[in-house]
């Protein structure tokens, strides 16, 4: 799974560009849904590692603008389905995927879907809508 826009949903800001909207929690239970097929889970993120330690980023109000990985899967619960977190650093994660044996990738980037291994089967998410269709 990948985690921006997928496990969690955001939108534009005026003010700070883009903001943490909450979780998206269809895709939550989607991944509930593998854990429980005995599927094991990765959470694949085109973030930069290095830059966790300084999240989450609060507005002047003290409200998320954006989590952290880790304590977003620990303040939903999911940080036990989670069997590992990999930060991409900006790359495509296809190549982790594929090193990873992953046989199906949720994300809402259709240029990360595209550059999937054509043994990974894609969905694409509507953040939005939380809805997955299979690309």
């Amino acid at each position: 799974f990948d985690f921006d826009d997928t496990l969690t949903r955001t939108r534009l800001d005026d003010d700070y560009g883009i903001r943490y909207m909450g979780p998206n929690l269809k895709t939550i239970a989607r991944l509930k849904e593998h854990f429980k097929a005995g599927d094991v889970i990765h959470v694949v993120t085109s973030r930069r590692e290095y830059q966790e330690d300084s999240l989450p980023e609060l507005d002047e109000f003290g409200r998320v603008l954006t989590h952290s990985v880790h304590d977003f899967l620990h303040e939903h619960g999911l940080y036990n389905y989670v069997e590992n977190i990999v930060f991409t650093d900006g790359h495509l994660k296809s190549g982790v995927l594929k090193h990873l044996g992953t046989d199906v990738h949720y994300d809402d980037d259709t240029e990360e879907l595209n550059a999937l291994h054509p043994d990974t089967k894609g969905f694409l998410i509507d953040y939005e809508t939380g809805e997955a269709v299979e690309r």
